[in-house]
């Protein structure tokens, strides 16, 4: 099913409008290039086609993404349909602005990064992160759009770090592989139902131009290195193409020109191109998306081979594949076309049955026509295999001695010393002769592991077998009876089974935690679609109605924890007030249907229960007819309450009251005070003021977490300022967001994966404008923890273990404090004393006020009597004249069987009127009736005269009885 949604919407969660009468609706999508949705929609007497207007979002399946979002772009209309063209909601930024940046010999993520801080303007919701963790270079030396500097050919940064995109909504990722390389095998006998190969030579490259340009250490100039290397193929083609190629890195002329020759022999960019496009039946559970490699075979065209799924066009009404297209090679381009230039490829990957003709012929040609390329490639290569062998040679004598000569210097005792020191699995252990062999067997694998040798593998000879061997793999071998070091011996695993530690005593009970106390939910409905704060008035905890004018529905959480402290999320718009639709056809008579909930405590359902009480899974089953729920547990579909939740709670950070911490300023300068807060959980507020005006602010690293890359972890600190900005804040290690601070207390929150980067301080910098001397911003609370939810915030192990310490400390204050318990007894019985009388003086004192208050309310309501009285004698004058005026209507006027009826009732006395004219009766006969422009009299008397044309009968003057006709002149 699609879903029509309001064009501002910014979430992918909630369902629009249903377009239920869709045609047609295809999703194609190329690795790293177009991602679109093509609709056919019906003109119908529903009118939903007219609601399908430019710029609004369509919600629509993919195969391997879920539901995403599609802006109407494009639309034409014709005679019974509508047809849509949509791009991917991800092209609102394809169109950003971006300023020159580089990112130099440094991570895919870190590279993302500078390309956000280089947009000129805030990218809104959007997200941009990637696991590709090679170092690489990208410099951008004038303005580019975003599509430009991440995706645009291969010198963007999706083609420096050879990545694979993926555009999930608003958060795109750069990944290594995209895919899987799987099992399956579609072939024309079994599930291949289509077959299309195209070739390509338009990208064959024959003759390369490489450069390097850098700076050798000690230089202030650029070095430059050029060399031009051609394929051995360059003479199997009718032309030459020629291409350059730059790599910054290399730093001598033979491995420029060893890299140039790579692009022939490992990314085979002087073969021609194959795309070969399928349809295939997905059977036996087979899943196929795109960037998965899979074998393709097809006896009747001779293909047996391994192919990348690199674009596909998917039916989003069935949800299923019409087509995908396989090819060697991912492109940089939105082109869609194959390209040469192999990411991937180490060897030739087209395995054709039957070598054709054109290929036998290149071989033979290679050696008639290129024989004095070939004499010198082959002594090239004898060159570098030589080279080689010499590295291993001298790698395996290099790690012979260096392991024999740390086995004799003093490092090693100096080792065993330290590590004896050590809290091994949390028990303390001291000085022994075992424990040196136990510390030395640590140590040695402390150095195998750090031990770097170029050779394949370091062997140590004995007389019959290897004493000692070490590979490449990290596979150790000692083949000795007895192993020593500095003339003690090494325990064995019999001899660690025979040592017994006792543990330590038990620590004291550590205090009580925070926990949350409740959730509450915020809403209000606003013309506005953007800039309100929790701080807005007119949020209530009721779910009010939208109107055509109050169309946006606002939400938010606040927190509350046990300490009384809390915090509120930033409010965003949930819901778009939506014209009404038409109604629809009337249903037919249905029957109650019921949603069983039960709770157990796996996903099969073990100790199923209506209670939740200690139970993990919620089994729902809906569209059931009886009220009363099954006890069989296969009748539900299991779900964990805890599914994708990751609680981390403890505190990595110490002294989270940030006393003795100092921050380091940034282009502005602060000065840093601690002032005492009774609402903080620390008991403190840390004060920056500005002493020197300028831009960004001030960072500190509150925790080093570059041991921790990869780790899911959750940042939160509360913040107010002395006046509303927004702060890049956060880790630079993936976790910076951009964040609105107002003048009230808040507790940002910011979850991230943690990604490598050069710089790794907790930065709190000012996105745009400047400080000035005397702005503040306050911080307080400040807490990170493992996991992708933040707890409420509390001190750190350390922190813990200084208060248990500082407790003990306080306890030669208790004598003192007994001796003050009889003073403080005799000063409390007259302080009561004091309290009950002035208790009864402000009771008083209140009585009094009350009653003059209600003199004035008891006047207004005396005033406000007299108007309603008022105003209801004017209601019921207007009721009386209404009642004349429908008195008259109910006695003289009715509708009859051929129209309106004016008269009695009897019908005695009546005028009828009807579509075909007007007609008189009295005494029940009709007297005159008026049709068709003319006047029919049945029974009548002229008491006067009765004019016809220019005569005109009359009564004589001189005697009423004599009738006389006369001839009246018009003039």
């Amino acid at each position: 099913m699609l879903y029509l949604l309001d064009g501002q919407t910014k979430t992918s969660k909630w369902n629009g409008q249903p377009l239920f009468e869709t045609m047609s609706a295809m999703v194609e999508e190329e690795l790293n290039g177009t991602f679109q949705l093509r609709v056919t929609y019906p003109i119908t007497d529903s009118g939903i086609h007219e609601t399908l207007r430019a710029d609004e979002l369509i919600l629509c399946p993919t195969p391997d993404l879920g539901k995403q979002l599609f802006r109407v772009k494009h639309i034409k209309i014709q005679d019974d349909t509508v047809e849509l063209e949509c791009y991917h909601i991800s092209d609102d930024v394809m169109k950003r602005q971006i300023k020159p940046f580089s990112a130099t010999n440094t991570t895919c993520q870190s590279a993302l990064l500078r390309l956000v801080e280089a947009c000129s303007s805030d990218l809104g919701i959007f997200s941009f992160d990637s696991d590709v963790t090679e170092p690489h270079t990208y410099v951008s030396d004038e303005d580019l759009t975003l599509y430009q500097a991440l995706m645009d050919g291969k010198h963007s940064i999706l083609g420096t770090w050879e990545g694979e995109l993926v555009r999930d909504n608003f958060r795109l990722m750069v990944k290594k592989h995209r895919g899987k390389d799987k099992d399956v095998i579609l072939t024309s006998h079994h599930n291949l139902k289509a077959y299309e190969d195209k070739l390509y030579s338009d990208k064959v490259i024959t003759r390369i131009y490489a450069t390097s340009t850098f700076q050798a250490e000690g230089s202030d100039e650029d070095t430059v290195l050029s060399v031009i290397v051609e394929s051995s193929l360059i003479n199997q083609y009718p032309y030459v193409h020629e291409a350059r190629y730059e790599n910054n890195t290399i730093q001598t002329e033979e491995g420029l020109r060893q890299w140039a020759l790579s692009k022939f022999t490992h990314e085979h960019i002087d073969s021609i191109s194959r795309q070969i496009t399928v349809e295939a039946y997905q059977l036996d559970g087979q899943e196929v998306h795109l960037g998965d490699t899979v074998t393709l075979k097809s006896q009747k065209h001779k293909v047996d081979v391994k192919k990348k799924a690199v674009g596909y066009t998917f039916d989003a009404l069935e949800e299923v594949y019409l087509s995908v297209t396989f090819d060697d090679e991912v492109s940089f381009t939105t082109s869609g076309s194959s390209g040469p230039h192999s990411l991937t490829s180490a060897a030739k990957t087209i395995l054709d049955v039957n070598q054709s003709v054109t290929e036998h012929r290149a071989s033979k040609e290679r050696a008639n026509f290129n024989k004095v390329f070939n004499r010198q490639f082959e002594r090239l290569q004898t060159e570098v295999e030589d080279g080689i062998a010499m590295a291993k040679a001298e790698g395996e004598r290099s790690g012979k001695k260096a392991a024999l000569d740390y086995l004799a210097t003093d490092a090693l005792e100096a080792r065993v010393a330290a590590l004896q020191k050590a809290m091994i699995d949390e028990l303390t252990v001291s000085s022994s002769a075992w424990m040196t062999r136990l510390v030395s067997q640590q140590i040695l694998s402390e150095y195998v592991k750090s031990l770097e040798i170029e050779a394949d593998k370091v062997v140590i000879p004995g007389r019959h077998t290897p004493v000692f061997s070490l590979d490449r793999d990290g596979n150790l071998s000692i083949d000795t009876p007895l192993l020593k070091v500095r003339g003690e011996s090494l325990a064995t695993q019999a001899d660690l089974k025979t040592i017994s530690l006792t543990p330590g005593p038990m620590g004291d009970a550590g205090a009580d935690g925070v926990g949350i106390q409740s959730r509450e939910q915020y809403y209000l409905v606003s013309a506005q679609k953007t800039g309100l704060t929790a701080t807005s008035t007119g949020w209530s905890k009721t779910i009010p109605s939208l109107t055509s004018t109050l169309k946006y529905l606002w939400n938010y959480e606040k927190t509350t924890f046990t300490n009384g402290s809390t915090t509120v999320t930033t409010p965003i718009v949930i819901g778009v007030y939506g014209d009404k639709g038409v109604d629809g056809m009337a249903g037919k008579d249905g029957k109650t249907l019921y949603t069983w909930r039960m709770y157990a405590d796996s996903d099969k359902g073990d100790g199923i229960s209506a209670v939740s009480t200690g139970k993990r899974y919620l089994g729902l089953a809906v569209n059931r007819e009886s009220a009363t729920p099954s006890t069989n547990p296969s009748d539900y579909t299991w779900s964990s309450f805890f599914e994708g939740t990751e609680l981390g709670g403890r505190n990595y950070i110490d002294d989270y009251a940030m006393k003795a911490v100092t921050f380091s300023s940034v282009t502005s300068e602060w000065k840093k005070e601690v002032v005492e807060d009774t609402s903080s959980v620390s008991g403190v507020t840390i004060k920056l003021t500005c002493t020197k005006a300028g831009t960004a602010g001030f960072h500190r690293n509150f925790y080093d977490l570059r041991s921790r890359i990869g780790a899911t972890m959750t940042f939160s600190i509360d913040l107010k300022c002395s006046k509303s900005v927004t702060l890049n804040m956060g880790c630079e290690l993936g976790g910076t967001k951009a964040y609105d601070v107002t003048t009230d207390w808040q507790r940002f929150v910011s979850s991230w994966k943690v990604s490598s980067y050069q710089y790794y301080s907790y930065i709190f910098y000012l996105k745009s404008g400047s400080w000035l001397v005397g702005d503040v911003v306050y911080l307080r609370n400040v807490q990170l923890e493992d996991g992708n939810v933040a707890s409420a915030p509390g001190p750190s192990l350390n922190d813990l273990i200084a208060q248990i310490d500082a407790k003990a400390d306080n306890g030669f204050m208790k004598q003192q404090l007994d001796l003050l318990t009889e003073k403080t007894e005799s000063l409390r019985v007259d302080l009561e004393a004091r309290a009950l009388a002035k208790e009864v003086a402000d009771w008083l004192k209140s009585y009094k006020e009350f009653e003059k208050n209600n003199e004035a309310v008891l006047a207004q309501f005396n005033q406000d009597f007299i108007d309603n009285t008022a105003r209801i004698a004017a209601i019921e004058a207007d009721l009386k004249a209404n009642s004349l005026l429908l008195n008259f209507v109910n006695t003289y006027l009715r509708a009859g069987d051929n129209g309106v009826i004016i008269g009695k009732k009897d019908n005695s006395e009546y005028i009828e009127l009807t579509p075909q004219g007007m007609m008189i009766k009295s005494a029940g006969n009709a007297v005159m009736t008026v049709t068709a422009g003319v006047i029919k009299i049945h029974h009548g008397v002229f008491v006067e005269t009765l004019q016809v044309g220019y005569y005109r009968l009359e009564a004589a003057r001189h005697n009423a009885k004599h009738l006389v006709c006369r001839f009246i002149d018009a003039k």
